[in-house]
């Protein structure tokens, strides 16, 4: 599906995904399917490494497109979204390609949950994290209430979510919800930058790195400690293994200035 709300841009094995819709990027038909069409073929590509995803017009997303809700809504069209986007959020957190959210402006309702689903997560000084849904009437979807209880913790995360306040970057960073806080000028480069190295390396340790940080919070240590045992000595056998080495000595032992 083309479409100019939700465009990707593949290089060096970096996935550019830019949500442009109307309304500052609200979920409606005119965004939602064509993203959840882009998403999905970027997860399948095999040239893709690193996922970045983005709003453009100094927003992330503000979720759910409103005018649509309410007596419009027709709840098994709602569900049978959800469905499917709940498919893609979950293949994004739990899939082997690392992904980077870069919020500027608003993210809140679906868009924080898309926001939230990231590995790494980026923002700028103008960015809000708005977890509208109590205020609607209706429950946190698209992962938010699970994201939000890992990221800061089932308390934090309790009076984030029942209160619907906003939370402002110097707050998110502090509790842990972003990375880093990037100005908003720079916070393109810097993400692709690191999408780029990142996107450099092994994609194999990437994805086995990712899924071993995912479940370390669901199994005790000593089970942990054992998957550890399995997949280092099959990533030790790697070529790319073996050359990082080589170049690491490399390094060291060569000309000095």
């Amino acid at each position: 599906m083309e479409s100019d709300a939700f465009r990707v841009e593949i290089e060096e094995g970096v996935a550019r995904c830019s949500m442009e819709g109307p309304m500052m990027n609200a979920m409606g038909e005119t965004l939602l399917y064509p993203m959840m069409e882009g998403l999905r073929s970027v997860l399948d590509n095999d040239e893709v490494r690193v996922i970045v995803i983005r709003g453009e017009g100094g927003n992330f997303s503000v979720g759910a497109d409103l005018t649509i809700m309410g007596e419009k809504m027709d709840p098994m069209i709602m569900r049978d979204n959800m469905r499917a986007m709940g498919s893609l959020i979950y293949a994004l957190h739990e899939g082997p390609k690392p992904v980077i959210a870069e919020i500027d402006g608003w993210a809140v309702g679906g868009g924080f949950g898309l926001a939230m689903s990231s590995d790494i997560t980026y923002a700028t000084e103008r960015a809000r994290f708005y977890l509208s849904f109590v205020k609607l009437s209706i429950v946190p979807d698209f992962g938010s209430a699970y994201f939000l209880a890992h990221r800061v913790g089932l308390a934090q995360a309790k009076e984030l979510a029942l209160t619907g306040r906003v939370v402002e970057p110097e707050e998110a960073l502090r509790i842990g919800l972003i990375n880093r806080i990037i100005p908003h000028e720079e916070i393109a480069g810097e993400v692709m930058k690191l999408a780029r190295k990142m996107a450099g390396r092994s994609p194999n340790i990437l994805a086995m790195t990712k899924r071993m940080l995912n479940t370390s919070h669901q199994v005790d240590l000593q089970t942990l400690l054992d998957l550890e045992a399995h997949v280092q000595s099959l990533a030790v056998l790697a070529p790319e293994h073996r050359r990082d080495v080589e170049e690491f000595f490399a390094k060291r032992t060569g000309p000095k200035e």
